[in-house]
């Protein structure tokens, strides 16, 4: 526990508390880490497997594909306000400075393998290179915060920026009401301290959290303890049905009546059992005392398929508990699934996608919130600044065909939304398409227009009338 003289008694045990639940957590954040990347050791019973192939390496990736399917579903699209134009309150340049296209997909994965990620907003060093407002993501693994219940956000939060060289944490940014602290070591059990005020009143750390409850504000993690133990399963059942593939591309045969001398070469020495198996057993003769023939047998052939089947009931499970098609763990069925048949498989995944992108969005919110008012100066939060929402992609990602069917029979439900950008974006146009559309739109109302003020000229034209009034002079005569 670092003491930091720096500091006073009250951010002391701020720290502490904050250093203490980070280190709690380590070990069950990057045992979940250790199974994402499939890195995790083999569990073994001590039953069935031999010593000396204990050290195969069995990889199994299914904590990924959990993760990551229900990941490429959360897709972040910016944000909208009702009524306000493509980029309220100028955030596309906060989130392009910040690469949020790239660092939210990335914050959202780490979430839904530890529980929670974090993004904090400050104010940065534009002398140095840095944009006016810096928003840093970062996991669980590099972070933690203590939770108000009361004020439902973090009285305080903790983020480690760098190590030395043994390991060892070393650089820490700590994030409170009205300041932010950082935090570095310089040797001998020395310390620095700068502080940085924070005008927001508020931590400015946001949770992304998966799966929050009132007894957890922090969530759970997508790999599950039932899927961590799924998982050892099958990774044991893969290394078993990889032994008994050794015995069964060896058959085991037997030799009944037959000498010493049927395992022994021309010098009498011994020879392997593999070599008397594949080269002598061919060209034994009769027993000199009886003059019997040897006898040799094989043994029936075992099969793979108790494995495979035990690998199939685990992947089925592993599917349950993940809300995932069991095809997606490459499991096959025999006759192909309907159209209907996918839908259903992936629904529940859907429905959790739109449950997590709910929460998910409410913390970006809150982020963007903190960063416009850092960027304008503002005390508070406007009532026009409430009204931030975040946008998200289709979790169901339909096809182009079935996504320009809805859109269709809702446009003849419902006309005046053909002149509305939603359609569009159910189509799943990125941002740069719809800036195109939306042009190119523009150009063609323009046009109309224009033909329709000429058509209406010539027709006044051709009235004697109005011909009559246009030729005449303004001077009466």
């Amino acid at each position: 526990m670092p003491r930091i003289p720096q500091l006073t008694p009250q951010d002391q045990d701020t720290f502490d508390s904050l250093f203490n639940q980070w280190q709690g957590k380590q070990f069950r954040n990057w045992l979940r880490t250790t199974y994402f990347d499939a890195k995790q050791p083999l569990k073994d019973l001590g039953i069935s497997i031999p010593p000396q192939l204990r050290n195969i390496e069995t990889v199994l990736g299914w904590p990924a594909k959990g993760v990551n399917s229900l990941g490429r579903r959360c897709v972040w699209d910016g944000f909208v306000v009702p009524g306000d134009d493509a980029d309220p309150f100028g955030l596309g340049q906060i989130a392009s400075e910040n690469n949020l296209d790239t660092e939210i997909p990335q914050g959202i994965t780490s979430a839904l393998i530890h529980s929670t990620a974090f993004i904090a907003t400050t104010t940065g060093d534009v002398q140095s290179g840095e944009p006016a407002i810096v928003q840093t993501v970062r996991s669980a693994l590099w972070g933690t915060g203590i939770w108000d219940r009361r004020k439902r956000a973090l009285s305080s939060a903790l983020s480690v920026v760098g190590t030395d060289t043994t390991g060892a944490a070393s650089e820490f940014v700590m994030y409170l009401p009205d300041r932010v602290l950082e935090i570095n070591a310089t040797g001998g059990g020395r310390w620095q301290v700068f502080q940085q005020r924070n005008p927001l009143g508020r931590v400015p750390v946001q949770p992304l959290v998966y799966q929050p409850e009132l007894d957890r504000p922090f969530g759970h993690s997508r790999i599950t303890r039932a899927a961590m133990a799924l998982t050892d399963q099958a990774i044991r059942t893969m290394l078993r049905a990889e032994v008994s593939a050794e015995f069964y591309s060896a058959p085991q045969r037997y030799l009944l009546g037959a000498d010493e001398s049927a395992f022994q070469d021309a010098n009498g020495n011994a020879v392997s059992k593999w070599k008397a198996v594949m080269g002598r057993f061919l060209a034994i003769g009769r027993d000199e005392e009886t003059g019997e023939m040897p006898q040799i047998g094989q043994f029936a052939q075992m099969s793979m398929e108790p494995h495979l089947a035990h690998l199939r009931q685990i992947a089925q499970n592993f599917a349950s508990d993940q809300n995932l098609p069991v095809s997606a763990l490459g499991i096959v069925q025999d006759n192909p699934a309907s159209a209907e048949a996918i839908y259903a498989a992936k629904e529940e995944l859907v429905v959790e996608a739109e449950g997590a992108t709910r929460v998910f969005g409410q913390a970006l919110v809150r982020a963007q919130r903190d960063a416009v008012q850092l960027r304008d100066g503002l005390d508070v939060v406007t009532p026009e600044l409430l009204q931030l929402r975040a946008k998200w992609r289709n979790p169901a990602t339909p096809s182009m065909a079935s996504a320009a069917d809805a859109v269709t029979k809702q446009v003849q439900t419902f006309p005046w939304m053909a002149d509305s950008d939603v359609p569009l974006e159910q189509l799943g146009y990125d941002d740069a398409t719809l800036a195109r559309l939306r042009a190119d739109r523009r150009r063609s109302q323009v046009g109309v227009l224009t033909s329709s003020l000429r058509s209406a000229a010539a027709t006044a034209l051709a009235d004697p009338t109005v011909a009559e009034v246009a030729g005449s002079r303004g001077d009466g005569s």
